[in-house]
């Protein structure tokens, strides 16, 4: 009776990582995750979330574009991208849950729209 084979994780360096990525990504796909190391030490586990057998794989992608976007990690463009939505769509979520676009003083808001109205002034 033949025995089943089992996926074992594969592991890759941080420099084999920097050399070539897509192999990492595709060993990734391929068994749900590679283990990255440095000096022979585990240090990030890369996970294709596609593999994971999670019921709502958006709503992971949409919960990590907003953590990503909140913490400033990334622009609001990116985080857009990484949820899968339009940039309209995703500004209406930031919206309804009251995370602000911009964090900005009053002034520097004001000094910005003023300049905006000049330059609109200007090219009218």
């Amino acid at each position: 009776m033949p025995t089943a084979r089992r996926n074992i994780m594969q592991a890759f360096s941080v420099r084999q990582l920097k050399s070539n990525p897509s192999t990492v990504l595709k060993a990734a796909e391929a068994d749900a995750m590679a283990l990255v190391t440095s000096h022979q030490q585990p240090t990030a586990l890369v996970v294709a979330l596609d593999r994971l057998g999670l019921p709502d794989t958006a709503a992971v992608r949409s919960g990590l574009a907003l953590s990503l976007f909140r913490s400033g990690s990334i622009s609001v463009g990116s985080a857009a991208q990484i949820a899968g939505l339009p940039l309209p769509r995703f500004l209406e979520i930031l919206s309804s849950l009251k995370i602000p676009v911009v964090e900005a003083e009053q002034r520097e808001l004001d000094a910005d729209l003023a300049a905006a109205r000049r330059w609109f002034g200007e090219h009218a």
